[in-house]
């Protein structure tokens, strides 16, 4: 089946069978979950090298698969959250049972944060790594996006360390301790937690 194409106002290109959309005025593409498992590893071309140096520290391979897929400001969905699912228990029972004790399971919002652009790819990983903290110290963890749910913003990150796809709760945006927020495992790899969000 061919995917129905519109141009509005001369501007927004709209692709019906798949949800994505792209604004030329901006140059920014909005896409669903799909699409980024569509498309394959290594074609978006970044110069890692550089942003590692920049860094201090290599980046694991499946976050470099991660960013390397598709050029957009925000992949965009809705999923059925499910504790017991989503989440990989940890043994600490407050933090396992976070979603279901703040009522939170059902459909929820989310948001990815691939790169925009070859041209400001190494900011945006840095940022990824980096500035959202505040400059506090979270480890080698890069914000990948959010869940939004009824009690605000959940972050999901990437444990650069381990390769584990993560959420904490930065409560009342207080970002000073990474313990001391209420945090644990959506996955124990990427493709898990994108399969998950399928």
């Amino acid at each position: 089946m061919i995917a129905l194409n519109k141009w509005y106002n001369d501007c927004t290109k709209i692709n019906r069978k798949i949800g994505s959309y792209s604004d030329k005025r901006k140059g920014i593409i909005m896409a669903k979950i799909e699409d980024l498992l569509k498309a394959e590893i290594g074609a978006v071309c970044i110069g890692w090298q550089k942003i590692e140096e920049t860094l201090g520290f290599s980046i694991h391979k499946d976050l470099k698969d991660f960013y390397s897929r598709i050029l957009c400001r925000k992949i965009n969905g809705e999923v059925d959250f499910v504790e017991a699912e989503f989440l990989e228990k940890t043994g600490n029972e407050r933090n396992d049972t976070w979603i279901s004790f703040n009522e939170c399971e059902g459909k929820v919002e989310y948001s990815l944060s691939p790169v925009k652009s070859l041209e400001t790819a190494n900011e945006e990983i840095e940022y990824a790594f980096k500035e959202w903290t505040g400059g506090n110290d979270f480890g080698h963890r890069a914000m990948i996006g959010q869940f939004y749910f009824n009690i605000g913003e959940i972050l999901i990150l990437f444990n650069n360390d381990t390769g584990k796809i993560e959420w904490i709760d930065c409560e009342y945006g207080y970002f000073d301790i990474y313990e001391e927020n209420p945090n644990g495992i959506l996955a124990n790899c990427m493709q898990d937690f994108l399969e998950k969000l399928c």
